[in-house]
């Protein structure tokens, strides 16, 4: 247990408002994306005018400018870099604020709405515990146990594919054995209850 990694979630914040950050913080990033297209937009704009101005050579607009095929040309190649490291930039804010959650940010942020501590060791979820309860939220009241088993077992990483009951809800506590796919048993899941029915932990043991 010595690798174990515990990851709570501030106790005072409750699951709407960290939503609602995250929204926030995507809307900043997409802000000062925009910010410094336009400011790059400016930029390029400027320096237009400025090789313009300098090509008429202080003579005013009555006379045009020579043509020079290699400036042109060099011009050309440098706002078309421009545009490829702005399409670039802008695929990978796409990319970042389209990123799909996994099972496990499903599990901790969806269904348990970010109101339990993770401790995992070697890439297993070793429990689960409660902390809102500072913050007056509830603990989750799961009815069936069995199939919130079933459905997170890769979050889980305990490399079961059934679920049995092994003893009912006795002394605030109800287990369920976990089985692999050559009908092994690889575990127990310890459900640890309160006197309304609602989940304070979940612990995982041989």
């Amino acid at each position: 247990m010595g690798n174990a990694k515990v990851i709570e979630f501030p106790k005072e914040r409750s699951f709407r408002k960290r939503l609602q950050d995250k929204a926030q913080e995507q809307k900043a990033v997409l802000v000062m994306s925009i910010a410094s297209v336009a400011l790059m937009t400016v930029f390029v704009n400027q320096w237009l005018v400025d090789n313009s101005d300098s090509a008429v050579g202080g003579r005013g607009n009555r006379e045009i400018a020579s043509f020079e095929p290699g400036a042109f040309a060099r011009d050309v190649k440098w706002e078309h870099d421009i545009a490829q490291r702005l399409s670039a930039e802008k695929s990978s804010l796409v990319a970042a604020l389209a990123e799909k959650p996994t099972l496990r940010d499903d599990l901790i942020f969806g269904f348990l709405e970010g109101k339990y501590g993770m401790n995992v060791s070697g890439g297993k979820v070793q429990s689960l515990e409660f902390i809102d309860a500072q913050a007056g939220e509830k603990a989750m009241d799961i009815q069936n146990k069995a199939n919130f088993l079933k459905k997170y077992a890769s979050a889980f990483g305990h490399n079961y594919v059934e679920v049995a009951p092994a003893k009912s809800a006795d002394g605030g506590e109800e287990v369920f054995t976990l089985i692999d796919k050559s009908k092994t048993i690889v575990g127990h899941a310890h459900f640890a209850i309160d006197a309304d029915g609602r989940v304070q932990s979940l612990r995982f043991a041989q």
